[in-house]
């Protein structure tokens, strides 16, 4: 079990790596209107269901996956709960809102819009 919990700083420096499966547990509607980029949405619901497909459907092998929401809290319990399924997770502490509201640890290129989401 691997579970770490990583500040907006922290995340600069794996957004962009292809060994990192980013994922967006926020609404839909939330996700659509700004992400971070490469961010995939999943719905935090079902994420347990499909962590094992985003992971098979990754170009390389995923040495870590990242997980936010928009205050914290999905994320870490999702976190959590991934980690003693084996996984290595991170959460990040805050959450998007946080870091999008404080963004002068963030570098505002770590932001997309109108995103495209991948199909199911």
């Amino acid at each position: 079990m691997k579970l770490k919990i990583i500040s907006c700083k922290t995340l600069k420096n794996y957004l962009g790596r292809k060994d990192v499966l980013l994922l967006d547990l926020r609404e839909k509607s939330s996700y659509d209107a700004t992400h971070y980029a490469g961010a995939i949405w999943v719905d935090w619901e079902n994420l347990e269901k499909e962590v094992d497909r985003l992971l098979s459907a990754a170009e390389e092998p995923i040495q870590w996956i990242i997980l936010y929401c928009d205050h914290g809290n999905i994320s870490l319990v999702s976190a959590r709960d991934l980690a003693r399924h084996g996984y290595q997770v991170m959460s990040l502490g805050g959450g998007y809102e946080y870091c999008s509201t404080n963004n002068t640890n963030q570098n505002r290129n770590s932001y997309q819009s109108s995103p495209t989401s991948p199909s199911k």
